[in-house]
């Protein structure tokens, strides 16, 4: 064999291994990187609150849509004390408990807990249209949507994309009932989702939870690499996932333009031309579409 084919053999068989150095050395320095602390739970904490809630309401109350008025009042009623916790829990600062074992599932449960209380408030909303109280299902609803964004807090993943399902379910029927709401109600639900929305918690920070809660509940070195060798499918992932958000928090915005909107017509016999006409009365700021980084607008229609 001459020295250059011998070289270039030896070349060859270098890159491989050069790559696997890198790879480990970069698994390496991403498990030696200081992990955030974890933060305290704040007492009492609201989270609590909503899983025992969900833990008193009854089995049958995922059913409410099916349900006839008489039997919608005694939903209602058997669940008073629930939704009366859940509201106490909502004054609360509120962070989930996160559980960093692999193997426990006491989590899941947790989040089932969440949308039982979830369906308690939409029935109690539901009842409400039916009995023609516009006004206090939207009260329900938007209970039901501070439920999803407070339950969402100091979470990862699954814990945002469940909360951003509840969050929707009070979203939808809050949009169904916003033609029946006189000018008051609609500015004070738009206002108060406004609110709401600025406390959300956003995606970069949930993101960096789940990072978080990966690192600490998969310590050992071949999950890192496991991680590494993945990266391009957890992107994806990820990428899915912010994308599911941005179009929850579009969707919530422009119910929050339409509310402001229709308050300011009942009040003043007239559309508003612009979203701007909107601002300070109706809204403090023109909301951004997190789909495109601009402003929201408002057509007229």
């Amino acid at each position: 064999m001459s020295p250059k084919v011998r070289n270039t053999v030896i070349i060859i068989l270098l890159i491989p291994a050069a790559v696997i150095v890198a790879v480990l050395g970069l698994v390496l320095f991403n498990s030696l990187q200081p992990l955030p602390p974890v933060p305290s739970l704040p007492s009492p904490n609201g989270y609590n609150a909503f899983i025992k809630a969900g833990d008193m309401v009854t089995s049958n109350v995922s059913d409410y849509v099916d349900l006839n008025p008489d039997e919608l009042q005694q939903v209602v009623n058997e669940n008073s004390n629930a939704l009366q916790l859940a509201r106490r829990g909502l004054t609360q600062e509120c962070r989930v408990p996160l559980d960093y074992s692999a193997t426990s599932s006491a989590h899941l449960d947790q989040l089932s807990n969440m949308k039982r209380l979830a369906n308690a408030l939409a029935a109690e909303g539901r009842l409400a249209e039916i009995q023609n109280h516009p006004g206090d299902a939207a009260k329900s609803y938007l209970d039901l949507i501070q439920l999803g964004i407070k339950s969402a807090h100091g979470g990862v993943i699954i814990d945002g994309l469940v909360g951003m399902a509840l969050e929707n379910l009070g979203v939808s029927d809050l949009k169904k009932i916003a033609g029946k709401l006189d000018a008051e109600s609609c500015r004070k639900a738009a206002a108060r989702l406004e609110t709401l929305d600025a406390h959300r918690t956003s995606w970069p920070e949930i993101l960096r939870q789940e990072k978080a809660w990966s690192r600490r509940t998969f310590p050992g070195f071949k999950f890192r690499l496991a991680a590494l060798l993945t990266r391009g499918t957890l992107t994806r992932i990820y990428r899915r996932s912010e994308q599911k958000f941005k179009e929850h928090e579009s969707r919530t915005r422009q119910l929050m333009v339409d509310l402001a909107a229709r308050a300011y017509q009942l009040d003043k016999g007239h559309q508003p031309a612009s979203i701007t006409d909107l601002v300070p009365d109706y809204l403090k700021a023109i909301p951004k579409d997190p789909l495109t980084g601009s402003n929201m607008v408002y057509s007229p229609r």
